[in-house]
């Protein structure tokens, strides 16, 4: 059961593989551990953890903001002795990669933004408020992502329903403890979006030399493909990947599609 102590805060992580490190990470770490260990643990050392307040790592107390699960990591690396790795994470796991980026750029090899926005639209603060809410009464939050416009009744599901239900799906969800142990610490980890805002930020963007890939799944709500789209064109040389038919959730249900897609841009750019 390894452990670290990142700058104060014990975090529980995994390691597979030999060679350049990359880091999987969004919650707990256990759905990178059945969809892209196998496969990236053959080229590259594989690294996941429990973000704070989920799984076995703990629970520091007051409000996260996106800098401080940054810093988590780089502190996680610090305390495995790893100077630099590729950074990739999906849904709140883009969040911390774009953030790490800005806040770190010398640790990272190469980013990979998964599945979110640079910033929340008037819908997307609607929706933040409602599952801050869910979370808090302890009943299932982020089951839909945000709806678009005014014209939606609700968004789409962040998870494929016929990948949900399949004996695979079931098993992984079965597994782990998702966004959070607790409701409280859930809705803390959905309320490090209140302030999330990347465009004060474009002139660092525009100085990034980190190679950069933005990716999503086609049926993501229209804001997030959008979204996603407007922030690789701030970032020089970003590549922008839509996974057909893939959901919110698309490094699980959509595995194959998406380990190839990443394996493909770190090939491209020599790791």
């Amino acid at each position: 059961m390894p452990r670290a102590i990142a700058d104060g805060i014990e975090l529980y992580y995994e390691s597979l593989g030999e060679g350049t490190p990359i880091v999987f990470q969004a919650h707990d770490h256990t759905p990178w551990l059945f969809f892209q260990a196998p496969v990236f643990s053959q080229r590259y050392r594989v690294l996941t953890y429990d973000r704070r307040g989920t799984g076995r790592s703990e629970s520091p107390p007051g409000d996260w903001s996106a800098a401080d699960l940054a810093h988590d990591l780089a502190a996680l690396l610090d305390a495995i002795g790893i100077e630099r790795a590729i950074i990739a994470g999906g849904s709140l796991g883009g969040v911390v990669t774009a953030q790490f980026g800005l806040d770190h750029p010398d640790r990272a090899h190469a980013l990979v933004i998964g599945h979110t926005v640079p910033y929340l639209n008037s819908h997307g603060r609607a929706w933040l408020e409602a599952e801050i809410r869910t979370a808090l009464e302890g009943r299932p939050a982020i089951q839909l992502q945000p709806r678009s416009d005014d014209g939606e009744s609700e968004g789409p599901p962040t998870t494929d329903p016929a990948f949900a239900a399949s004996p695979l799906g079931r098993m992984v969800a079965s597994t782990g403890t998702g966004l959070g142990r607790s409701p409280a610490d859930i809705a803390r980890a959905i309320a490090v979006l209140r302030h999330w805002d990347q465009r004060p930020r474009k002139p660092e963007l525009a100085r990034l030399t980190v190679p950069t890939l933005v990716i999503v799944g086609e049926r993501e709500p229209r804001l997030t493909l959008d979204g996603a789209r407007e922030w690789a064109s701030w970032i020089p040389g970003a590549e922008f990947a839509v996974l057909p038919g893939a959901h919110h959730a698309a490094p699980r249900e959509a595995a194959p599609a998406w380990n190839a897609a990443v394996l493909a841009f770190l090939e491209r750019n020599g790791l």
